[in-house]
């Protein structure tokens, strides 16, 4: 029963990894986009910060401020140009103009460069041409700034860069981002890996701590049964051993023998083994509960049985037993043997907490679809603190109690499909109700 629950918990456990696996790859999956996202964000506004910043610079030197046309001048323009080129490869031309015409050239590959329109002076307006160099076409992100009244015309600065400028700043963070989510699934591939082989070792020493738990409770249970057959059998042995003396000492008298009194104690001794036969098999079935097959019985028959079994240790005790059966026939489906022990070991307790004088009451009837029987004693009743755990193994109030008897007489009741409960009468004692299903 422990490996069938096991089961179950270590399948839970994979399950409850995977699903922990599964959510943490959606999450990645998930930042990833939204990282490519920002990244496409951040190198397109990286781009244009750069386009605008260049072409302030180019705008701002003396040459394109100056009415002057002074050709050392542009000279030195075209070195910076040359220069901001070797630095940033996504720049493709530059152009200065004044009006319609051109101050300043650079990159031939350019087809058209027509100022935009609208631009107003200390602004930088970005726009997108898409430029032929040979059969190719090269998309461009163009960048204008106006210097107004320069010699009574404007000189318009423009630059363009490559578009492919984003997507090289795009790839070289993607890069990096790709490292360092390999590096998280790595990670996280670890850490489910140790918790998995962690789990599993868990899971295996909780087997070995049911195993050994199981094995000790077999052991107690062992024991207790060991002294429950000890119990039921001593008494009985006792009278055989007197009746095989009396026996004995009757046919040593030879010819005065009286054979009615041989006949009557070979009768005892026979009736004698027939109930320690009788005990044996019930501790049979409770070791083999599902040994036995169902069988279809009277209540009122299994309680009589019981009470004449019980009936001379209650006359010894001095203690009344009542039997009060129902009129008419209590049939049910389910195993007599066990309902007799169940019945036996509810009897036995009560007398055990019943003084001298007391009475225990045996009481059957028809409940519905049920058969219905209490057994009611005058003890001192159920504790408190046994009240919910009175029917679990080992629970006793009595200190030579085995906490053996209910705990079987609930395992037998439950056995034949029927209920068994205890609780304490408004005058005093307790009650114990054993509810079996009518048969059909």
């Amino acid at each position: 029963m422990t490996i069938r629950r096991t089961y179950p918990l270590f399948l839970l456990v994979c399950l409850l990894i995977g699903m922990i696996a599964v959510l943490a790859a959606v999450n990645l999956w998930y930042l990833q986009r939204l990282h490519s996202r920002s990244l496409h964000e951040t190198a397109t506004r990286s781009v244009l910060d750069l386009g605008a910043e260049l072409v302030r610079t180019l705008a701002s030197q003396p040459v394109v401020q100056s009415a002057k046309d002074d050709p050392s001048r542009w000279t030195e323009f075209g070195r910076l140009v040359r220069s901001l080129k070797g630095a940033e490869p996504s720049l493709h031309y530059v152009n200065v103009n004044e009006g319609n015409v051109t101050l300043y050239h650079e990159d031939t590959s350019v087809v058209t460069h027509d100022a935009p329109t609208g631009t107003k002076a200390g602004e930088v307006r970005v726009g997108r041409k898409i430029l032929a160099a040979g059969r190719e076409l090269v998309p461009v992100l163009t960048f204008t700034a106006v210097i107004p009244d320069v010699g009574g015309q404007e000189r318009v600065v423009q630059i363009a860069l490559r578009r492919e400028a984003v997507q090289q700043r795009e790839e070289q963070a993607g890069r990096l981002l790709e490292i360092m989510f390999r590096l998280s699934v790595i990670t996280l591939t670890v850490a489910l890996g140790l918790a998995g082989v962690f789990g599993v070792w868990v899971l295996r020493q909780e087997m070995e701590r049911q195993r050994r738990r199981r094995d000790e409770e077999h052991l107690a249970f062992a024991g207790l049964l060991a002294d429950g057959i000890i119990h039921d059998v001593r008494n009985p042995m006792s009278s055989l051993r007197l009746d095989i003396q009396l026996l004995e000492k009757e046919a040593g008298k030879g010819s005065e023998g009286r054979l009615a009194r041989i006949a009557e104690l070979a009768a005892r001794a026979r009736n004698t083994m027939d109930r320690v036969d009788l005990v044996m098999r019930e501790f049979l079935y409770v070791s083999r509960p599902g040994a036995r097959a169902p069988e279809r019985f009277d209540v009122n028959a299994c309680v009589q049985d019981c009470v004449t079994l019980l009936g001379p240790r209650f006359e010894s005790a001095e203690i009344i037993l009542e039997c009060r059966l129902d009129p008419g026939p209590l049939e049910v489906t389910g195993q007599a043997v066990a309902v007799k022990r169940a019945v036996i070991n509810v009897l036995t307790n009560a007398k055990q907490v019943s003084t001298t004088g007391g009475r225990v009451t045996l009481t059957t009837r028809r409940d519905g679809h049920q058969a219905v029987l209490d057994i009611e004693d005058e003890g001192p009743g159920i504790q408190e603190s046994h009240r919910t755990r009175i029917f679990e193994m080992f629970v006793t109030g009595r200190p030579d109690g085995t906490g053996l008897g209910l705990y079987l007489a609930r395992a037998a009741v439950e056995n034949s499909g029927g209920t068994i409960a205890a609780a304490n009468r408004p005058q005093g004692g307790a009650r114990f109700t054993i509810r079996l299903p009518l048969a059909a």
